[in-house]
């Protein structure tokens, strides 16, 4: 299955907690700044939620959020399987 980095982005904090965006475009392989971008984006829809410890910001996942990257792992993983 294809995910997209909105996705990759959601399932990669279900799976390791809290990240600084620079944490989360490394494991995504995206740049920093379209990772900030997409953080924004996944803000606003109420999926995570950020924290500003000077000088970082950190992000992590809202009770929303983790039902759905939940649902998105499985579904990956029952496809993964199916191959």
């Amino acid at each position: 299955m294809f995910l997209t980095v909105k996705q990759k982005i959601l399932i990669t904090l279900l799976e390791t907690g809290p990240l600084q965006n620079s944490d989360i475009a490394k494991r995504v392989g995206i740049t920093e700044q379209w990772c900030s971008e997409i953080i924004n984006i996944l803000y606003a829809k109420g999926l995570i939620e950020s924290e500003f410890i000077r000088p970082r910001r950190i992000n992590k996942l809202t009770e929303r959020g983790v039902e759905i990257a939940r649902r998105l792992k499985e579904v990956s993983e029952n496809l993964t399987n199916q191959t």
